[in-house]
């Protein structure tokens, strides 16, 4: 999902899907984008005339999001946000930005789940030129959010504050206030005093300094929140229609 304060779709880079989805009241457009035009002038133009054998791949679906991914972003700017993040801040404020999701001392690791970048921003530039030069259609994390991790980690060899990328590294509490290893028990209803004290704790640390939260969804899509989990707390609090479905 692509947001932008004004959204301008050129003739031909996009079909508007008008009559399959009825008009709703928060502003969402449904948008099919013309790979040939979106790539044009990137140096992944090359995917788009492979498509009719790079869509056989079994990967195909996952890579092709990915790559259309940096690429809108790249072409108009905006923030992306994966399907399965709630907005807890006003995001206007973000610029180029990516967030942590691990934070060690040989080098952190990041995430493409929450995305704010310019136009023609320069580390979007190098991560589609790392995409055309070490694509492989048999990996799954290879060509997202590795890919982006290899760009940042391979320029600050060079450049330690990154300033030719022109990117703000946002710290994992931000976008990603509870990590994958962890979500899981945030689906339960805490079962003591102790545990409940704890979730109370994160989720008012969650409210005061996160802007996003990330549920984490290729893990946790079998998991129905608890009554009074801090995953279901958020829900209530945030989210317009996400318990409607529960």
């Amino acid at each position: 999902m692509i947001y932008q304060e004004k959204v301008v779709f050129p003739d031909g880079v996009y079909d508007i899907c008008t009559t399959e989805y009825p008009p709703i009241k928060h502003k969402v457009a449904v948008a099919v984008p013309n790979l040939d035009e979106l790539l044009e002038g990137t140096p992944t133009h090359i995917f788009a005339s492979v498509w009719y054998e790079w869509r056989k791949t079994i990967n195909y679906p996952l890579h092709y999001s990915e790559l259309v991914r940096l690429a809108a972003l790249y072409r108009y700017g905006g923030i992306y946000l994966d399907s399965d993040i709630i907005v807890l801040k006003p995001l206007k404020s973000l610029r180029n930005s990516i967030g942590t999701v691990k934070e060690v001392s040989r080098g952190s690791s990041f995430s493409g789940a929450v995305l704010a970048f310019e136009k023609q921003s320069p580390f979007l530039l190098e991560c589609l030129k790392e995409w055309y030069s070490t694509y492989d259609d048999t990996l799954i994390q290879w060509n997202g959010a590795e890919l982006m991790t290899r760009v940042i980690r391979n320029h600050s060899d060079s450049d330690p504050n990154r300033e030719h990328l022109e990117i703000q590294l946002e710290p994992s509490f931000t976008f990603y206030p509870i990590n994958s290893t962890d979500i899981n028990r945030y689906f339960s209803e805490p079962d003591s005093t102790a545990e409940r004290a704890q979730h109370d704790a994160l989720f008012s640390r969650i409210l005061n300094y996160s802007t996003t939260f990330h549920f984490w969804n290729s893990i946790t899509s079998s998991l129905v929140p608890e009554s009074n989990s801090l995953v279901e707390r958020i829900l209530n609090h945030y989210c317009l229609h996400c318990l409607d479905v529960l």
